[in-house]
């Protein structure tokens, strides 16, 4: 039975024919059920229960380590996790993103960093990345913390990185030594995203995106 607590135009919780209400994060919340599906699986619909899978778990490769720092703070009315799914689910009809240059890690009022370098030398077995000290440009500091995503399309690799302690935006270079990044290699098609955020975690930066050069 449901119950209606604040009038009719109120919250309530229960079900009432096919419409079922509860609340969600102190939010009155009310669902229509549907009375039938004819056909569940239909080609648009398992599209796109494959699109929602592939992103969930590209998603969840990075979460600790880019997703919550850059999103959960500034979702409105749902998780940052929620929020990266709505914002790229589009992308991935496959595992790893189909228009990689559209893959958002971050959105926000600080302007992106340009990528000036992104080369992983095999003989070094590292990643190395260099940007222009852009300090000063809008809400830009120069003790904004990095963030990065590389994906490594060939053999459909992703790995998250949070610089916090360790470089900032004046240092102008960051790297990676190749244990982290999986088994990136020669021949491989690989993918680097940048974004910054604020030091005290109030401000972001719109994504930055470059192909990886992979060198002998």
């Amino acid at each position: 039975m449901g119950i209606l607590k604040q009038g009719i135009l109120g919250g309530f919780s229960g079900k009432v024919a096919n419409v079922v209400g509860s609340s969600w994060k102190g939010i009155a919340v009310i669902k229509a059920k549907p009375l039938s599906v004819a056909n569940p699986k239909t080609a648009s619909q398992v599209a796109q229960r494959s699109k929602f899978a592939n992103c969930v778990a590209f998603a969840q490769a990075i979460l600790s380590s880019v997703i919550k720092p850059l999103w959960d703070r500034f979702a409105s009315k749902q998780s940052g996790f929620n929020a990266f799914i709505s914002a790229n689910i589009d992308l991935f009809a496959d595992v790893v993103p189909g228009t990689p240059a559209d893959l958002v890690i971050s959105s926000g009022k600080m302007a992106s960093t340009a990528i000036g370098t992104a080369v992983f030398d095999i003989s070094d077995d590292l990643l190395s990345i260099g940007w222009t000290d852009d300090t000063g440009e809008g809400f830009k500091l120069e003790s904004d913390v990095p963030f990065y995503v590389v994906v490594n399309e060939t053999k459909e690799e992703v790995f998250g990185f949070d610089l916090t302690g360790a470089v900032v935006r004046a240092d102008e270079s960051a790297s990676f030594e190749g244990d982290y990044l999986g088994s990136l290699g020669s021949g491989d098609t690989a993918y680097l995203y940048q974004a910054f955020r604020r030091a005290d975690g109030t401000i972001v930066s719109d994504t930055a995106y470059k192909a990886i050069t992979v060198q002998a």
